[in-house]
């Protein structure tokens, strides 16, 4: 299997597989409009999470329709094209994998049996707790399949498994719909399951989701070679966490901290939203600990290499620039 090397990224580089259900495994052709527009006057509200809207007696109706109109589904559902050799693939390359979704489980298990789907071990329903975009949902996931969220990948077709997978730290691909108004929250999309699996086979770098807007900026070659440069926060720089954050916005791939510095009161009064309880701790692990959900390629390094950055952070891309070129 060919890897894809950081600053770019890929699903091949995932540990572990986090699948939506329908939409993505098996096409059951739901429609709530007739849901929505029975109890929230046509609404494009999420049903789940909106049923306290309802008096008692509409609730249980509401969730009678629900059941109703999925069980019709699955007796209905077919096979995504290319479901079976996402999973195909998957098991060749030894990736754990689960399913979570919206559903509820009867449903699922009547589509799967209906289209002879081998469902995984970890297959999770609306009936077992938190659902997308609740982050918990993909965390339990990631936590049953023994895999560390930043390490997974969540594939799906809505935006609450976009927005889900953002919450929870994990890679997003959105696929069999690519033309959303909401499709920049995912790192990649793929027309249909069938063309990732193609990717899977013979992976091309792709941006990843933190960098899309730098790309678009800046180009790619920037990215590149700012992603190998050699660059260093001195211990007493009284903005190193404006700067850090910069600097990886910019397409840094990491930077280097003097080991025996601790967070100043100058440099946390500096520091917008830490928690006081960072004071006097080591200054590259909170930088680290500060950077790492929003560029988790990066890393902060304790030693004394590189270029030294000071300074409020409003000409760093020009040094950095200047050293690029």
């Amino acid at each position: 299997m060919t890897g894809i090397f950081s600053p770019y990224w890929h699903p091949v580089n995932s540990r572990g597989f986090i699948l939506d259900w329908d939409g993505v495994l098996a096409d059951t052709k739901l429609d709530f409009s007739g849901i929505r527009e029975k109890y929230f006057n046509g609404k494009r509200v999420p049903l789940i999470e909106s049923d306290h809207l309802l008096t008692s007696e509409q609730r249980k109706q509401l969730w009678k329709d629900i059941y109703e109109l999925e069980m019709y589904g699955a007796t209905h559902a077919v096979a995504v094209d290319g479901a079976l050799s996402l999973v195909e693939w998957l098991g060749k390359n030894d990736i754990p994998w689960a399913v979570v979704s919206r559903n509820c489980m009867d449903s699922i298990l009547e589509a799967a049996e209906k289209i002879g789907f081998p469902l995984p071990e970890v297959t999770m329903s609306r009936d077992d707790g938190p659902q997308k975009p609740d982050p918990d949902a993909l965390l339990l996931a990631a936590r049953r399949i023994g895999i560390q969220p930043s390490h997974c990948v969540m594939v799906g077709d809505f935006l609450y498994d976009m927005v889900g997978a953002r919450r929870a730290g994990t890679r997003a691909v959105l696929v069999e719909r690519v033309d959303e108004d909401w499709s920049f929250w995912a790192d990649v999309c793929f027309p249909t399951v069938s063309e990732m699996v193609t990717q899977l086979e013979e992976p091309d770098p792709f941006v990843p989701w933190e960098y899309h807007s730098l790309v678009r900026r800046k180009g790619r070659k920037w990215l590149e070679r700012a992603w190998e440069l050699e660059l260093m926060i001195d211990g007493n720089e009284p903005e190193a966490a404006g700067l850090v954050f910069k600097a990886f916005s910019l397409g840094a791939g990491s930077i280097s901290i003097d080991p025996e510095a601790r967070v100043s009161m100058g440099q946390w009064e500096r520091w917008a939203g830490a928690s006081p309880g960072i004071l006097d701790t080591p200054l590259s692990e909170a930088l680290r600990n500060y950077v790492e959900g929003h560029y988790p390629l990066v890393s902060v390094n304790d030693s004394h290499d590189g270029a030294i950055l000071s300074g409020d952070g409003h000409d760093l891309e020009k040094q950095m620039e200047e050293m690029m070129f």
